[in-house]
């Protein structure tokens, strides 16, 4: 029995210094703040979401809803401060006065991507409910040196966040609600894609539509036309001349690859001036027409080059290409509509 009891007292202080010492380990790991999962910081829908603003350390973002016979989209811009130059060698003698810091605007439309960031924001869930912090714990969250402001301006309110640090070893964000002071765990990704608004929220896709819904397309340019077709399998389709639709026209082939590589990289922030349509392709399907694309030289930037251009059905506005492939384009389509 003295045995046994002294296996179940040695026992005992084991499993109480392994919990003193997971304290201790922990101990700094986490913030000490009462916890509570399942939140919801406010109630709303995606079509409620009118504006969303993200005033950053070094950038802003603005995006507002529109609406016309398609459904809704988003237009704005991204407004931040060019990448300062590196200093001077130690060597160098002592440095210049620093200027200004010179800032660039970018103009964007999102129809896809802006989905996924309305599905987070409205209704807007925390992963979980810190509560109240003093002031003296706030470099704990990353609230004394905040990332930025996020505001949401819904159909009859407006929601302010006060983005703050990740949490340890995660990737979540702490952010505080101003109205009440009270203090959550959202995902990181709702930081990151207004973060990163120029890439992570721009419309990259010209067409809701896929590839394979199209049966036929017209070739606008210079006054003429010309109609091709999509033949062959499924698998193994291919566009043709609609004269000889059974016969696979490569260079027909070749160049509506061209068309599809057409991928905006931003979305001018003012209307375009002195364009000229190089050619406009309308897609239709086995229902009816599906949409369209136009390719627009505008005027000549610093380089001396002139500016390429696409609109399309779901972009609404003209959104600015790479030179490379425009050009590309422009050299063939002379000699395929005439």
């Amino acid at each position: 029995m003295i045995r046994k009891n002294g296996f179940l007292m040695h026992a005992g202080l084991v499993a109480v210094s392994a919990a003193v010492a997971l304290a201790v380990w922990t101990r700094d790991k986490q913030p000490k703040a009462l916890v509570a999962s399942d939140v919801t910081i406010w109630q709303a829908k995606p079509k409620d979401v009118e504006s969303i603003t993200f005033d950053g350390k070094k950038k802003r973002v603005s995006l507002s809803a529109k609406k016309d016979d398609l459904g809704r989209y988003f237009t704005g811009t991204v407004e931040k401060e060019k990448a300062l130059p590196k200093p001077p060698p130690p060597d160098a003698g002592p440095p210049d006065q620093p200027a200004a810091a010179e800032k660039t605007v970018v103009g964007l439309v999102s129809v896809g991507p802006i989905e996924k960031l309305l599905d987070l924001l409205a209704p807007l869930k925390a992963v979980r409910a810190v509560g109240q912090v003093p002031a003296d714990r706030e470099a704990e969250f990353g609230l004394n040196d905040p990332e930025g402001t996020l505001l949401v301006k819904l159909r009859e309110s407006e929601k302010r966040l006060l983005i703050g640090g990740t949490t340890p070893g995660g990737g979540d964000r702490y952010v505080r609600d101003p109205a009440n002071g009270e203090v959550y765990v959202i995902k990181g990704e709702v930081f990151s894609k207004v973060d990163t608004a120029d890439s992570a929220l721009m419309e990259r896709d010209l067409h809701e539509w896929k590839d394979l819904e199209v049966a036929s397309a017209k070739l606008v340019a210079g006054g003429k036309t010309r109609t091709i077709v999509r033949g062959g399998l499924e698998s193994k389709r291919f566009w043709a001349d609609e004269a000889t639709r059974e016969s696979a026209d490569e260079t027909l082939g070749n160049f509506m690859s061209k068309i599809d590589r057409l991928r905006p990289t931003d979305f001018p922030v003012e209307p375009i001036e002195a364009r000229e349509v190089i050619v406009r392709v309308e897609y239709s399907g086995a229902g009816g027409p599906l949409g369209y694309l136009e390719l627009v030289r505008g005027p000549a930037g610093d380089s001396g080059k002139p500016s390429y251009f696409v609109l399309s059905e779901r972009t609404r506005v003209h959104g600015k290409v790479t030179g490379t492939v425009a050009e590309q384009v422009e050299q063939d389509v002379g000699s395929l509509v005439k």
